[in-house]
Order: structure tokens, then C-alpha cells, then sequence
């Protein structure tokens, strides 16, 4: 049996030799643990996963000192166990990429500055009720009075997101951070529609998820976080690399509010996503149509008469049975467009 004396002695020397492989690839492996606080409280820590070292991530930003940087990576790790908790699992793992700022044989302090990074390594991408995330881009535009009025939109789409979080003022406040700090200067993309960049990511339960605004409910899910920062990592490891289309989201959205039982958002949301899909405007769906099959024109047809009928509701109104013609219709148009688009 080994003596405790042997055990730290083997414990230090996989600790420099991990140090010495960490300071020169910058790459280290952990995983999360639970642990009481002196207060008594629950939280959650990094550890390396070969020496169980803790590794600790050090910033002077005046943000990211209010916003604690790994808050809701840890949560969401711890949640999804497997490896990501599991100090012997080499499978799973959060992977940092850092400056290192000082080491031992009990703890690694990186910097986080413009060479950190994170990523999550996963096997599996199941989450129990996910919330909902939607990478949006802030918006300067003429408020009252001279002053700047700044508001959510989400990238690609344009569409209005709204929250309000603790207050509206509280919201405002961290709108304006990136230009109150100057960290506006490194992070262009996000105040640009295009392009994830930089962004701001929201994530939590919605109470209106409509064809040109999303309504975010307030409660313990909802969260805002400026990005790309350690916090937006793993959710970023389940998003679909490719970048959603514009046709692609309201098509998404459709269906979303047919099974709401929203069904003239539904009949809305279909005619924007073959208008997105044509080119963005009611003009180039003409365009695009001409010269298709007798069906795909019908379905267009159909569902510009829907619209009409959605956009204008008052004597008629638009029923479920409408709603799933629409869809229908976007549906058979979408993968016509698509085949078109396809050929030489």
C-alpha cells in the first residue's frame, strides 16, 4: 500500500508534467465540481481533469467583475454530468484555452483576456427542456430628447426581442456597457445585423414568438450575456454550426405557432419564409415563381390569399384548418425553391 508521502510525491510530479504540457499547448482539460462554501452555500468550480488541480480564471474587466464570466457554463455543465463532472472521464470535458497566470501543485490561474477561449467537448447534445437562445444584435436608433434609444434584435432575422430582466432599467444599462467601457471597439459585429461575431445571447422561456417580435418572459430561466464569452460556450457547442437563414427561422417559427395554436402568426410567419427564401421582397416571389408547375403556383397563390386574409383580420378570421394549408403550401414552394436553386 502507498504511503500518503508517495501518493504527493506522485500528485506533484503529474501536476508539473501537466503544467509544463498546459504552459505549452495553453490547453486544459477539466471538469466541474460541487462543493460547500464557508457560508454554507453550494457552488460550483473547475477542475483540471488529470491532476484535480483548480483552475481559476482571473480578469480586470469591469463587466465581467459584475457578470461572473463562468456562472452559467458551470450550471449547465453540472447539469448535463456525464464527463463534464466526472474527473477520470476522458470522453467528455470543458476545454480552456489561456494565458496561465500562476500554477502549483494545488491550483492554475489563467487570464482571461483576447487569447482565452472555451469550448465544451460533449457526446451528447441532450439537454431536459432547453431554453430557448436567440443570438441577437443591438440596435442604436432616435429616442426622446436627443438621447440614444438602444433595443434587441435577432441577428439574421431582424425580428424584436424583448425582456426586461430585473428592470428596464437594469437592461438599458447593460446595452449601453459596451460603449460605456469601450469594449464597443473590439466588438464591431455586434451592432451589425450579420454575422455571430460578437452578439448578445438570450436565453429563457417566451410568451410571444411571433413573425416580427419575441417576447421573453421574466423568471429565474431568463439570461442575457454579452459574447462571445465563456458563459455562451456551451450553449454555442448544441447550436447548428450553420448559420440559420432568414427563410429557414420563419419557416421554423410557422410551425412553432400552429402547434400554439397562434394560427395567424402561423399564416404570416409561412408567407415570410417563401418571401425570405425569394429574395426578401413580395416582388421577387413573382419573379421566382414564374414558370412553375401548376402546383407550386397554386400553392403560391394560396397562401398570398391567406396572408391577405391574416394580415387584414377582422370579418374573417384565420382558422387551424388555414394555418396548415399555409404551412402546406410554404412547405411545397420551400422545396421547390430549393431544387430550383440547385440546378445549373
Amino acid at each position: 500500500m502507498s504511503s500518503p508521502s508517495s501518493k504527493a510525491r506522485r500528485a506533484a510530479q503529474a501536476a508539473k508534467v501537466t503544467a509544463r504540457s498546459a504552459q505549452s499547448s495553453g490547453m486544459i482539460k477539466c471538469y466541474v465540481e460541487c462543493y460547500e462554501r464557508p457560508d454554507g452555500m453550494r457552488d460550483l468550480r473547475l477542475r483540471e481533469k488529470l491532476t484535480r488541480r483548480t483552475v481559476r480564471v482571473l480578469t480586470d474587466e469591469p463587466m465581467l467583475q459584475q457578470f461572473a464570466p463562468l456562472s452559467n457554463l458551470l450550471q449547465d455543465c453540472y447539469a448535463h454530468g456525464g464527463g463534464l463532472i466526472e474527473a477520470r472521464n476522458r470522453n467528455e470535458h470543458v476545454a480552456i484555452l489561456a494565458p496561465i497566470f500562476t500554477q502549483n501543485a494545488q491550483e492554475i490561474a489563467v487570464w482571461f483576456g483576447d487569447k482565452f477561449s472555451v469550448t465544451v467537448n460533449i457526446l451528447s447534445a441532450h439537454i431536459i427542456s432547453p431554453p430557448l437562445s436567440v443570438w441577437c444584435y443591438i440596435e442604436e436608433y432616435p429616442g426622446e430628447n436627443g438621447h440614444l434609444g438602444l433595443r434587441l434584435r435577432q441577428k439574421v432575422t431582424g425580428r424584436k426581442v424583448e425582456i426586461y430582466g430585473k428592470t428596464k432599467d437594469h437592461l438599458t444599462k447593460f446595452l449601453a456597457s459596451p460603449r460605456f467601457t469601450g469594449a464597443y471597439k473590439r466588438m464591431p459585429n455586434l451592432y451589425e445585423k450579420d454575422g455571430y461575431h460578437d452578439y448578445v445571447l438570450v436565453s429563457g422561456g417566451t410568451a410571444v414568438d411571433s413573425y416580427d417580435v419575441l417576447l421573453f418572459k421574466d423568471g429565474a430561466q431568463l439570461t442575457y450575456l454579452l459574447g462571445p464569452t465563456p458563459d455562451t460556450a456551451y450553449r454555442d457547442a448544441f447550436r447548428i454550426l450553420e448559420e440559420e437563414s432568414a427563410a429557414a427561422a420563419h419557416s421554423r417559427t410557422a410551425v412553432t405557432h400552429f402547434n400554439g395554436g397562434r394560427y395567424r402568426e402561423a399564416v404570416l410567419s409561412a408567407r415570410l419564409a417563401v418571401e425570405m427564401a425569394c429574395g426578401g421582397r413580395g416582388v421577387d416571389v413573382k419573379r421566382r415563381l414564374a414558370g412553375a408547375p401548376q402546383d407550386v403556383s397554386t400553392a403560391g397563390d394560396d397562401l398570398f390569399a391567406k396572408r391577405n386574409i391574416a394580415v387584414h383580420e377582422g370579418g374573417t378570421r384565420v382558422e387551424q384548418q388555414d394555418a396548415r394549408e399555409s404551412i402546406r403550401a410554404m412547405t411545397r414552394l420551400l422545396g421547390y425553391l430549393e431544387l430550383k436553386s440547385g440546378q445549373p
